[in-house]
């Protein structure tokens, strides 16, 4: 499994805003440890698989999709972008052409850049929604009821289940990415939470992984070396360890023990969170739990959690 790019720096510009938000609903299944929705863009009928990632920054589309659907522009400029392993990309914008997303259709034009590595056993992904479309709504991603449900801000109950956004103070980059304080192991230990539906695999940072007493340096029997490490839209790839979490909690809402990796990625230092506690929580701690993430992820809730 790869962690998807945050795109949690690009500071690009968002799709146009619609017109006044409506409910809308978009079938979704897991593909490769990611929320993968059905996208069919103009007038062609094929539907496109495009992975819908709570912390991409902007919708991207795979440049080979792109050049393939003739939505390729030439002219138009590249934006530098950092990702989750600090990878440096080049995206451009494509031509602008009409979205069906479930019941939620629009014109827009998304950016483009490869994609290849993010698929996994010759299924293909096709693209990225981001926060960029969701942000306008209350959205609720349900891996378990394999659906997105997007309704109009403001629909989000106050309950025990919801928490205020961790980290309130964020730079215009940040603003849609929804962050929740979590409790790790027991004794707890207090730490901050990226919610990722786009990682298929939750990650710890060092600072997390020191304060639960995991080592990192071949001393610790419970530690092991991720071959593979952890690569995300460029070349780079980082070191990486897998470790089992005790169980985490935010509230009412718990998750039950499961493999994390470890890995000090470079967008920890860019989110402001290298020196503490943090992880990024991925899709495999969500598919027994709603995640609720609020128009300007003012407020995130989890509920429905695994025993």
């Amino acid at each position: 499994m790869r962690i998807t790019p945050l795109l949690a720096l690009a500071c690009l510009t968002p799709l146009p805003a619609h017109a006044a938000p409506a409910t809308h609903e978009i079938p979704m299944w897991m593909q490769g440890g990611h929320p993968t929705v059905a996208v069919q863009l103009g007038d062609r009928v094929e539907p496109l698989h495009f992975v819908i990632d709570s912390a991409a920054g902007a919708t991207v589309m795979d440049q080979a999709t792109a050049r393939r659907l003739g939505l390729d522009d030439p002219a138009a400029a590249g934006v530098e972008v950092e990702g989750a392993t600090d990878s440096r990309a080049v995206l451009r914008r494509t031509r602008s052409t009409r979205w069906q997303v479930g019941t939620l259709s629009f014109e827009a034009a998304a950016m483009q850049t490869d994609l290849s590595r993010l698929g996994k056993d010759g299924r293909r992904i096709d693209g990225i929604i981001g926060n960029d479309v969701t942000d306008r709504f209350d959205t609720t991603f349900d891996i378990a009821g394999q659906r997105v449900l997007l309704q109009p801000p403001g629909q989000m109950p106050a309950d025990p289940g919801c928490v205020p956004n961790a980290v309130p103070v964020r730079d215009a980059s940040m603003q849609r990415f929804g962050f929740i304080p979590v409790q790790l192991g027991s004794p707890a230990v207090e730490a901050v939470a990226l919610v990722d539906t786009g990682a298929a695999q939750t990650v710890l940072n060092s600072a997390a992984a020191t304060a639960l007493g995991l080592r990192t340096d071949g001393s610790d029997a419970r530690v092991r070396v991720r071959e593979k490490g952890t690569r995300g839209l460029g070349d780079r790839v980082m070191e990486t360890w897998l470790a089992t979490l005790p169980g985490l909690r935010m509230g009412r809402w718990q998750h039950h023990a499961l493999e994390v990796r470890i890995s000090e990625l470079p967008v920890f230092a860019s989110l402001g969170l290298k020196e503490r506690p943090a992880l990024i929580l991925g899709a495999d701690a969500m598919a027994d739990t709603q995640v609720q993430v609020g128009s300007g992820a003012q407020w995130v809730c989890l509920r429905g959690a695994a025993p």
